[in-house]
C-alpha cells in the first residue's frame, strides 16, 4: 500500500529569504553580469520557481550546493554529462558562460529546498534506509541540509531512478567513489533506495539503523 506526504509545507526563514534577495539584486545589478531576466524563465519553466519543480522528471535544484550545480550544468554544455530523456537540458546549457551558470547556480543555491509530495512503498523505504547509510550517507548526509552533494531527500522518485540508473551502467559521469557504490546496487536496491528518499519528511520515514 502506498502512502503519501501530508507534511505542511515548511515555512522559509527570514534569512534565506534576504539571502536570496541579494542574491537576485548582485545578478540584476552587477556590472558585466548576464541577463537574469531572460535565463532564468528558460530554468523555471521546467524546475520551478524558486527551483522546486513540481514534474518527477525534472529535480528540484533550489538549495543544491553552488559547485555541485556549477559542475552538473558545466557537464550538460560540455557534452560530457548525459541529458536525460529530454535533450532540452544541453540545448539551453550549450550557450551559457562560466559566468552565467555559476550566477545561475548561486541564485537557485539561496532558496530552501521543499520536499516533493509523493508517493511511496513502505516496505521499500525501510529497505532503503539501510542502502542509504551503507552506500550514500558519508556524501550525502541524512537530509538536505546534511548534503554536500546534490540533494536526494525529498527529491522525485523518477528523476532519482532515471539518474541512478545511468550511474549504475556508467552512462553518467561520477567520482570514483560513487562508482564505486552504484556499481554494487541492483534494480530493486534502487527502487528501495527512492522510495526511502520520497518518504522523508514524513510520520511513515523510516529511521536509521
Amino acid at each position: 500500500m502506498n502512502m503519501k506526504r501530508t507534511t505542511p509545507t515548511k515555512l522559509r526563514s527570514r534569512s534565506v529569504s534576504i539571502s536570496a534577495l541579494v542574491a537576485v539584486l548582485v545578478l540584476i545589478c552587477g556590472t558585466g553580469h548576464a541577463d537574469m531576466t531572460e535565463l532564468l524563465p528558460k530554468c523555471t519553466i521546467c524546475h520551478g520557481e524558486e527551483g522546486i519543480s513540481d514534474e518527477p522528471a525534472y529535480p528540484s535544484i533550489a538549495g543544491i550546493p553552488v559547485e555541485v550545480q556549477v559542475d552538473a550544468m558545466r557537464g550538460y554544455r560540455d557534452g560530457t554529462r548525459d541529458c536525460g530523456p529530454v535533450s532540452r537540458m544541453c540545448k539551453i546549457s550549450e550557450p551559457l558562460t562560466d559566468a552565467e551558470i555559476r550566477e545561475l547556480s548561486e541564485y537557485f543555491a539561496a532558496f530552501p529546498f521543499i520536499p516533493a509530495e509523493q508517493d511511496f512503498d513502505p516496505d521499500l523505504a525501510t529497505q532503503g534506509s539501510f542502502l542509504h547509510e551503507d552506500f550514500c550517507e558519508v556524501c550525502h548526509g541524512d537530509s538536505p541540509e546534511d548534503s554536500d552533494r546534490s540533494i536526494l531527500h525529498g527529491q522525485w522518485k523518477e528523476f532519482l531512478k532515471y539518474s541512478l540508473s545511468q550511474y549504475k551502467i556508467g552512462a553518467r559521469k561520477q567520482p570514483p567513489s560513487m562508482r564505486r557504490q552504484t556499481e554494487k546496487l541492483s534494480e530493486r536496491d534502487i527502487d528501495a533506495l527512492v522510495n526511502f528518499y520520497a518518504s522523508y519528511g514524513t510520520s511513515e520515514r523510516p529511521q536509521n539503523r
